[in-house]
């Protein structure tokens, strides 16, 4: 009995046994479950993820790795003059480009003889092709703005692989003329210097993007060559510059250079009464439509390269004891005999100079008297008015590339160094900052911010921008008006720049001779200088400042000799061309009697005059046109012929006027489309009135 009671039990242990597994199955199906659904919500959301919430990005990626854009240039903005000259333009133009797989699918034979017709359409050295030809790339540029008469050989080739398409090309119809200011842009049409870097974002517009695949190995595939694509062309930039000061300036400016053997020269001319800049030269200067033959130095000096301004700033110190009232123009100072000791230093003036009123130390140009009045003033007050001014910090004209020069903080000068930053050693400015200087003093006490720029303009001559003058109060109306009467005590009899009085135009200014450091030695240099005149006319109601600076003439190195001279002549005939009257008492040069269109200083000044339109003339007769602009005739007789002006340029126009000696008034700009009285014989001291209107 006993024996059999386990052989009963054994049915219900493996009841037990099997119940247990089957729980223990269903926990792992469970597990399992439980398992696979994580991952298939994991699966899930990462698919929400890449498909949905980053699809986008995914997908930039994706084509950035197999979708590559061709950029192509848009047709850049024009740069115009103020009475909408052209100074700089592009024009459509060929560039050739070859799919070199295509060519190298043809053979061996095939890609030297490619490589043989294109050197000589393109007047290329063989050589030179080799690298875009063995690049086993779709796409390669193999030369960019080509000659009309290089593309129409290439066309003619036909050859496979080898394409053309247009491209926008960066030219400069005056050639040189502004080209410092200008600057000029590179093949990818952004600019690189000047005005054409400081505006490229107004200038490029947006480029043209071709789409085109990348292989594996990241190369453009191309295959049928480059599409046409839309592309936005840049705006166009209505400058302050006036073509023909700016023409007049460069070449006086070249001129003096060439005939004082200096090493270099800069000019500027502003508007007094807004801050443009009408004119603005650099000598060496370049051609921006081949830029890489530009001499070395030529760049916008007048914004780029400060210097010691020597004399020019004694107005700016004397003008700051006469604005605090320390200081009167009629005061009495001794000048020294011409030699003063300040501690160590010894100041000496070019002059022997005893005893001499304020203004007559400003009109010779005494050192002594000029440290004597800012000791009187104050280094405080000096280095006030300096700062004021825009010394010391660059003033913020729309130009790449300017400087602020150097004005160290009053509590750093001793007595010497009053003394020598009074007559303009010991501190540094550009061209600019002294020219803005003198132009505060020439409109009545108003610092205006310089700039190169009117307005911008769309597609469709819209203006979408405009420039809009910024200035402060610097002076009273007073202390400018003070200064004034000194700075025409200059240009006056016993002044420093005496000889350059201008018949007509009762004038200011003032001469600087300051010498340089020498690098080597640190000390001042005995041979070199530069030499300056900067100055405003007519005195009572200034239309023009303009300042010149010579940098190391040979020979002579006065200012009044050297820069004042080049100063002269620029301003006499920018008057003339501007149509300021002289006055009513003014004779010619030579001691002809004055013009008959100058002896009406009763009647109201005359408008400015149009916009130059023609290329500037190439030679000196630019003196006798702008002469001939107002000339009357000096032909006895009672008849005169008149020529035929229909079709001529401005340029053209004044120079024939000039050959007939007819006084001629006109009005629009272009060519000439009319013409009041017609040609042939008219009455002696008659006038022609001529109408221009632009080509087309």
């Amino acid at each position: 009995m006993n024996a059999a009671s386990p052989r009963r039990a054994a049915p219900l242990e493996s009841a037990g046994a099997w119940g247990a597994q089957r729980r223990w199955v269903r926990v792992r199906l469970i597990v399992a479950a439980v398992a696979f659904a994580g991952m298939f919500g994991v699966l899930g959301q990462k698919a929400y993820v890449l498909q949905v919430q980053e699809a986008k990005k995914l997908k930039d990626l994706a084509e950035d790795q197999y979708l590559k854009e061709i950029e192509l240039p848009s047709r850049r903005g024009r740069i115009l003059d103020r009475n909408g000259a052209e100074l700089a333009a592009s024009a459509e133009v060929d560039s050739v480009y070859v799919n070199a797989r295509q060519i190298a699918a043809l053979g061996p034979a095939a890609l030297d003889e490619t490589a043989r017709a294109l050197a000589a359409a393109l007047h290329e050295d063989r050589r030179e092709l080799d690298k875009p030809l063995a690049s086993k790339r779709y796409f390669a540029w193999v030369k960019r703005h080509v000659q009309p008469e290089e593309a129409k050989a290439v066309r003619a080739l036909n050859l496979t692989g080898v394409y053309l398409t247009r491209e926008p090309r960066r030219y400069y119809p005056n050639r040189s003329l502004g080209g410092p200011l200008l600057g000029w842009a590179g093949l990818d049409g952004r600019g690189l210097e000047g005005i054409e870097l400081g505006w490229d974002k107004e200038l490029r517009g947006a480029p043209a993007e071709i789409a085109g695949l990348r292989d594996a190995f990241g190369r453009e595939v191309l295959p049928g060559g480059i599409a046409e694509a839309p592309s936005q062309a840049g705006h166009d930039l209505v400058t302050t510059v006036d073509k023909f000061i700016q023409y007049r300036l460069e070449k006086a400016l070249s001129d003096g250079v060439e005939k004082n053997h200096a090493k270099a020269g800069v000019a500027v001319a502003l508007d007094p009464k807004s801050g443009e800049v009408l004119a603005m030269a650099s000598v060496p200067t370049l051609n921006p439509n081949d830029p890489n033959s530009a001499p070395k130095g030529s760049r916008n000096r007048v914004v780029t390269d400060p210097y010691e301004p020597g004399s020019t700033m004694k107005t700016f110190s004397i003008s700051a004891a006469i604005e605090a009232g320390v200081v009167k123009p009629e005061d009495k100072w001794f000048c020294e005999n011409g030699r003063y000791a300040i501690g160590p230093a010894v100041i000496h003036d070019a002059e022997h100079i005893g005893n001499a009123t304020t203004i007559e130390v400003l009109a010779q140009s005494s050192n002594i008297c000029a440290a004597k009045i800012a000791r009187r003033t104050g280094k405080e007050r000096v280095e006030g008015m300096l700062r004021r001014l825009g010394f010391g910090a660059p003033l913020g004209i729309d130009l790449p590339g300017e400087r602020g020069g150097v004005l160290r903080p009053a509590k750093k000068w001793g007595e010497v160094e009053l003394a020598t930053i009074s007559f303009g050693q010991g501190v540094t400015a550009t061209p600019l900052q002294v020219a803005s200087g003198y132009a505060a003093i020439a409109n009545g006490g108003t610092l205006w911010k310089p700039h190169v720029v009117r307005r911008v303009l769309d597609e469709a001559g819209r203006t979408v921008a405009e420039a809009k003058p910024e200035g402060r109060r610097v002076y009273d109306d007073k202390t400018a008006a003070t200064m004034r009467m000194m700075l025409h005590a200059v240009v006056d009899k016993g002044g420093t720049g005496e000889k350059l009085a201008i018949a007509g135009y009762p004038a200011a200014g003032k001469t600087g001779t300051a010498q340089k450091v020498d690098p080597l030695t640190r000390h001042y240099s005995t041979d070199k200088w530069a030499s300056s005149f900067v100055g405003f006319a007519p005195l009572d109601d200034p239309r023009l400042v303009i300042l010149v600076m010579v940098d190391e003439p040979s020979g002579t190195h006065y200012g009044g000799a050297v820069a004042g001279p080049i100063w002269q002549e620029v301003m006499r005939d920018a008057l003339r061309y501007l149509g300021v009257p002289p006055t009513a008492d003014a004779v010619a040069e030579g001691g002809k009697p004055a013009p008959a269109a100058t002896q009406q200083a009763a009647k109201p000044a005359a408008p400015a005059a149009p916009a130059v339109e023609a290329e500037a003339p190439a030679d000196d007769e630019g003196d006798a046109a702008a002469d001939g602009y107002l000339a009357a005739s000096d032909e006895e007789g009672d008849a005169l012929e008149i020529p035929d002006f229909t079709g001529l340029s401005m340029g053209e126009l004044l120079e024939a006027a000039r050959r007939a000696h007819l006084p001629v008034e006109v009005s629009g700009s272009g060519r000439v489309v009319g013409q009041v009285p017609p040609p042939g014989r008219a009455r002696e001291g008659a006038r022609c009135h001529v109408s221009l209107a632009p080509p087309g």
